[in-house]
């Protein structure tokens, strides 16, 4: 259904949560736009025994939502949640944690990121799903975690599963290790955490956290 909007918007505003609250609209406020981002997931852990490699799965991202509300349909307030980061996969072959849901009520949802798989000597370790479509007029799924490439021979390079990109981009990168490598943080809000990366039997290692996601809501308001 079409909004017909005044001509008399003067002012625009805007109010960013990275953190869980309330959302009371500016004074005025005729109507907003609300975009969501979910949480990241966490890169998984990994092992290896003598002589093989091991790598995490990268996390994947979380989703993204945008939608445009009226002063009527927000109403006097509405409850914001954000998408908490997944955690981090924990040393050894260890999946990582999903990211949160980040939510204005039920009116916008962007869907968390799943945790990256742990990885075991000599195995492919899938990454984690990007955050599904969730609810607003436009959405779309974060980008998936990428594989980690164990090996079953130490005499080369092995890459870490790199961390999904949310839609402000970035995302954690993948590693080549030829040592013990702890997976890296997610940067941007939603992004994956990336795996880790276990070398000759030399011991078990942790991935990388995701990123927490983040809500934007721009505000057109009559003064």
């Amino acid at each position: 259904m079409a909004i017909n909007y005044p001509q008399f918007i003067n002012k625009v505003s805007k109010q960013v949560f990275t953190s869980s609250g309330t959302y009371t609209p500016t004074t005025g406020m005729v109507y907003c736009i609300v975009e969501a981002v979910g949480g990241g997931g966490g890169g998984g852990g990994a092992t290896s025994a003598a002589a093989q490699a091991g790598a995490g799965g990268g996390g994947g991202a979380g989703g993204y939502a945008r939608i445009v509300l009226t002063s009527a349909t927000v109403g006097a307030s509405q409850t914001v949640t954000i998408g908490a980061a997944g955690t981090a996969g924990a040393a050894g072959n260890n999946a990582g944690g999903a990211g949160g849901d980040t939510s204005l009520g039920t009116l916008c949802i962007g869907k968390g990121g799943s945790g990256g798989s742990g990885g075991a000597s000599a195995t492919a370790s899938p990454g984690g799903a990007g955050g599904v479509a969730g609810t607003g007029d436009i959405t779309f799924p974060g980008e998936p975690g990428s594989y980690g490439t164990g090996q079953a021979v130490v005499s080369i390079f092995t890459f870490t599963g790199a961390g999904g990109g949310s839609f402000f981009g970035g995302g954690s990168a993948e590693v080549a290790f030829n040592g013990n490598v702890t997976g890296s943080a997610g940067g941007n809000y939603g992004d994956g955490g990336s795996g880790g990366g276990s070398w000759n039997g030399t011991g078990s290692v942790a991935g990388g956290a995701g990123s927490a996601g983040v809500i934007f809501i721009t505000e057109y308001v009559m003064v």
